[in-house]
């Protein structure tokens, strides 16, 4: 409320109103420090035009407070008219409080006072007002006024504000990807991104809300709020396709929302006008989309409370960047996500497998084993933490001919099949092994070894051999044997012709022939034994 004081009050004090140009010389001649020892007398018409053309706002008032004179930059300053400036009080023109600092008194006391104020001007506005006041002698060498000037610096404050919350929205968005590095940690470092960038842009709220796979239902999953604002984390508002507000749907087209009371200067449409109804208090919002593998999935939400200042355009680009940080780490969480369900997948497969199957890089560092891999190192005595270990770390008996193939397989990209004798502490072990690239962008990125403990087998193999040569030797003698007992055979037939004995000659024919037929069926056994062994060699 405006405080009027009448102007008979001021007697002859107040000059231009009773004193004439001779009583205004004296009291600007007093106040501006000319007196007639500096010089010339400067006519009164001369200091009134300097002091009104003045771009600061400028006042006289009396020792004890009260507005004497004010200038017209001082009165547009302020929004009063002459009459009802004159005989206020001059703290009428800053917000006084308690604590604040004492203008009139610090200038008495010390002879000058400087510092920056919060001011009120007739509308109830406030603005920031740069205000000097000193005091100087009156006309008379007993008075002493109070000199006040003052420049409007809301403009000013307000550039350097802009300037220092865009440096320091530059400075949360450039440590965000350092957080984001560890995917176990991205939702901690959503939320700490969140109110990093609600503090640099002087945001009231940020937020990054959700949309299902179905676009029926939208949540806030992530939040930062001042503790004067209520939190609407897990929050969720149900989406009818046919009925979208309108700021969804325009989010769903990939457009960023701004609506800004003070960028718009007040000529906002009735349904931006609801919209920040609802949000009670909230004078700016900007919303920006939030895309994975090309698709709205949400947006990031920055809240600005009524009587602050607006989103600027620069501030708009630093926090779409941001944006676009949170979802570059989020559809790396996703992917991850994928890879780790489809690796758990492939792992519940490949430890089905009795064979032993590892994957590993082009550096050989073991990405992935089976446990039927694991188990072997076990048997081995071999530490069975291997995943991240260098494969020659963990099979510490890989001769160099392993790594020569495992560089050829690289280097050509053809898969490779070998066998390979490997001694250790226990023993010999022999292995067979194939080496299967897999291709990443054109180049052999991974390699897998499904490899085969056949130490066993190849034991039975090589007793199988023996075994089979100790038959053909035996076969062998006894081909030996069945002409070893012909020749007696025909010795005896030929002594048993020489006997006179017809009789008992003929009983030894019939026994000779009868030893013959016995060793004529042994031969044939023989040719079928020689066949079914050759056959036993071919295909066991």
């Amino acid at each position: 409320m405006v405080r009027h004081v009448a102007n008979s009050s001021l007697g002859d004090e107040c000059p231009g109103q009773h004193g004439g140009d001779r009583g205004y010389r004296e009291w600007a001649n007093a106040a501006l420090g000319v007196t007639r020892a500096a010089g010339p007398e400067i006519p009164a018409a001369v200091l009134r035009q300097a002091v009104e053309a003045s771009l600061s706002g400028t006042c006289i008032a009396d020792r004890e407070g009260r507005i004497v004179f004010a200038n017209a930059s001082l009165l547009a300053m302020w929004g009063y008219n002459l009459q009802e400036m004159i005989g206020e009080p001059v703290d009428l023109l800053w917000l006084s409080g308690d604590e604040g600092p004492d203008p009139v008194g610090c200038a008495l006391s010390t002879g000058r006072w400087d510092g920056t104020l919060s001011a009120r001007r007739s509308d109830s506005s406030r603005f920031d007002t740069r205000v000097s006041v000193s005091t100087v002698s009156g006309p008379d060498a007993t008075d002493l006024l109070l000199l006040v000037s003052c420049i409007d610096v809301t403009a000013q404050r307000g550039s350097e504000d802009a300037l220092g919350r865009h440096r320091s929205l530059a400075r949360a968005v450039a440590a965000m990807p350092a957080r984001f590095v560890d995917p176990a940690v991205i939702d901690p470092a959503i939320e700490t991104s969140l109110e990093d960038l609600g503090r640099a842009c002087g945001a009231s709220r940020a937020s990054l809300s959700l949309f299902n796979e179905a676009r029926t239902l939208l949540g806030a999953t992530h939040e930062w709020c001042r503790p004067e604002r209520g939190s609407r984390r897990g929050e969720f508002q149900t989406l009818f396709a046919q009925d979208l507000p309108w700021w969804v749907a325009r989010i769903l087209e990939g457009e960023t929302i701004l609506v800004d009371v003070a960028s718009g200067g007040g000529r906002l449409r009735r349904e931006e006008r609801e919209f920040l109804k609802q949000r009670h208090g909230v004078g700016a919002t900007v919303m920006i989309p939030l895309r994975l593998h090309g698709a709205i999935v949400g947006f990031v939400e920055f809240d600005r409370d009524t009587g602050g200042p607006g989103f600027a355009e620069e501030d708009v680009v630093l926090l779409s960047a941001a944006v676009h940080v949170i979802a570059s780490a989020l559809d790396r969480k996703q992917s991850e996500y994928a890879f780790r369900e489809s690796e758990d997948l492939y792992q519940v497969v490949l430890d089905a497998i009795t064979d032993t199957v590892t994957v590993v890089d082009t550096d050989l560092t073991l990405l992935l084993a089976n446990d039927a891999f694991v188990a072997w190192c076990e048997e081995l005595g071999l530490p069975t933490d291997v995943v991240g270990k260098n494969l020659f770390a963990a099979l510490p008996f890989l001769p160099p001919t392993a790594r020569q193939q495992y560089e050829r397989v690289i280097r050509t990209g053809r898969p490779l099949t070998s066998e390979r004798s490997l001694r250790h502490a226990d023993g010999i072990v022999v292995l067979r092994e194939m080496l299967i690239p897999i291709f990443e962008h054109g180049e052999v990125g991974r390699i897998i070894t499904v490899a085969r403990d056949i130490t066993a087998q190849r034991e039975v193999e090589d007793l199988k051999s023996k075994a089979y040569n100790q038959v053909e030797r035996n076969m062998e003698q006894f081909a030996l044997l069945a002409d070893h007992i012909r020749n007696p055979l025909q010795a005896i037939m030929g002594r048993a012709e020489l006997i006179d004995d017809p009789a008992t000659t003929e009983k030894i024919r019939q026994q000779v022939q009868r030893i013959n037929g016995i060793i004529d069926q042994l031969d044939e056994r023989w040719a079928e034994s020689r066949k079914l062994s050759m056959f036993w060699r071919k295909y066991s």
